[in-house]
C-alpha cells in the first residue's frame, strides 16, 4: 500500500464522514464504482487526477483538500492533532460546536 495513497483514502473518508455520506453515496455522487471507492479510501488504489476531481466536486471541496498529505495526523499522534486534523474543513460555526462540546465534556469530568 503507498503511503501517499493511504493519505490521500484517509482525507476522503475524514471529508465524507463531516459531510454525512456513506462511501455508497459519495460514489454514486462521484459517478463512480462502490467497491473502488472502498478501495480508494483504504489506500489499496490510486485514483487518477480526474476520478479525484470527481470526488472532490461530489464532496463539494477543493480537490486540494483531498491531497493534502503533510498534515495528516499518523496512528501514534496525540489525541490533540487528531481532533485538530478533524476540524479542518469544518464552518467555524461547526468548528464552535465541536469546541463547546469537548468543554462541556471536560467540565463534566472534573465534576466528579
Amino acid at each position: 500500500m503507498n503511503e501517499i495513497s493511504r493519505h490521500i483514502g484517509d482525507n476522503i473518508r475524514a471529508i465524507r464522514k463531516q459531510k454525512g455520506f456513506s462511501q455508497e453515496q459519495l460514489a454514486l455522487r462521484a459517478e463512480i464504482n462502490g467497491s473502488y471507492m472502498g478501495q480508494v479510501e483504504r489506500g489499496e488504489k490510486s485514483p487518477t487526477i480526474d476520478v479525484l476531481g470527481k470526488i472532490a466536486q461530489a464532496l463539494q471541496c477543493p480537490l486540494e483538500q483531498l491531497v493534502h498529505v503533510s498534515g495528516a495526523p499518523r496512528e501514534e499522534s496525540s489525541y490533540a492533532d487528531k481532533i485538530a486534523y478533524q476540524l479542518e474543513g469544518l464552518s467555524v460555526r461547526e468548528q464552535e460546536a465541536v469546541y463547546k462540546f469537548v468543554k462541556q465534556l471536560v467540565q463534566f469530568k472534573t465534576i466528579d
